[in-house]
């Protein structure tokens, strides 16, 4: 049921995993007001976090093979910037609370964080190509520390879905749980976009040298995590299930082309090189109610956590002093 699948925008290094929240970075202060895109209680969102951000949801798009339009950009940056506007405001309420996490649990979660690459050289390879620094991931862990308790602890806490309420769901929406052909692939993807033809060659011979390795035996998941360059690669390059009309048709029709367990050759892309790996696949069909359960119980269940989300949301910003300038 691909509707109800869920979705949530992956930042590298910034441990976000709240409904509708987004990466950190406000400034306040010392920028001028063409550098500012909205202003909270005093406190300004920079132009260069809202584009940072911007530029990182859209590279987490073209790497699944999404095609954004100009309409579809527009509606991400404005809900982009409301996001940022709440996660300053969710700070700011957790400041007034007097929340705020021990250097020891930022430590931990920080040891997490590093533990999703091979070493700490790579861990610090990721941050130079971030331009970020150790600081900076450490107050961004600290202010998603705050953001969870609260959400987790008061907004969200109460939400719980009845098997009556999925029921109706059900019997009310059937397109919805109408299945068409899929296939689940993973992939390493090497960049070549905005490359001469030296650094495409050069990626070339990446990708090359990646499936040499591969038909050596190495782990399909382990190269993935260690060389694919989109937002998969900490999932061993997993795209999950998808069906035709989803990817870019050059990836797609490999990828649908190939038996289970089969691995392709390279696949040129508008984003890059790919290597796919088919790892399932599911016939047309109709879900029944008992196999849907679990999705239309999430699928639920984030509705009303959305609904609980906003109504906290618009209150904070009832009382808030909310300049929007971009």
């Amino acid at each position: 049921m691909q509707v109800l699948k869920k979705g949530a925008f992956l930042f590298l290094l910034s441990a976000v995993a709240v409904v509708t929240a987004c990466g950190s970075g406000n400034a306040s202060g010392n920028e001028n007001s063409d550098d500012v895109v909205a202003i909270v209680n005093g406190v300004e969102i920079t132009r260069s976090v809202f584009e940072q951000q911007l530029e990182a949801q859209m590279q987490q798009y073209q790497a699944q093979g999404m095609q954004i339009d100009d309409e579809q950009r527009s509606q991400i940056e404005e809900q982009l910037l409301d996001q940022l506007i709440a996660r300053e405001l969710i700070l700011q309420d957790g400041r007034d609370r007097g929340i705020a996490p021990s250097e020891e649990d930022v430590a931990a979660q920080l040891e997490q964080i590093k533990a999703q690459f091979p070493s700490e050289e790579a861990f610090e390879e990721a941050l130079a190509q971030q331009n970020l620094t150790l600081e900076e991931i450490e107050s961004d862990i600290a202010e998603q520390m705050v953001i969870e308790e609260i959400l987790q602890g008061d907004v969200l806490s109460d939400t719980e879905v009845g098997e009556e309420a999925a029921r109706e769901f059900y019997d009310d929406n059937p397109e919805l749980f109408e299945t068409p052909p899929q296939v689940r692939a993973s992939h390493i993807l090497v960049l070549t976009q905005n490359m001469d033809e030296s650094e495409r060659e050069e990626a070339r011979n990446r990708i090359e040298d990646i499936r040499r390795r591969l038909d050596e035996g190495e782990d399909f998941a382990e190269l993935a995590r260690e060389y694919s360059e989109d937002g998969t690669a900490q999932d061993g390059g997993d795209l999950g299930f998808f069906s035709q009309g989803q990817m870019v048709p050059e990836f797609e029709e490999v990828a649908f082309d190939l038996d289970i367990g089969e691995m392709s050759d390279i696949v040129e892309t508008q984003f890059g090189y790919h290597i796919i790996h088919k790892t399932d696949e599911s016939d047309e069909g109709v879900q029944s109610f008992e196999e849907a359960l679990p999705q239309i119980e999430q699928f639920l269940g984030q509705q009303e956590q959305q609904e609980l989300f906003r109504n906290y949301i618009d209150e904070l910003r009832d009382r808030a002093d909310v300049e929007v300038l971009l």
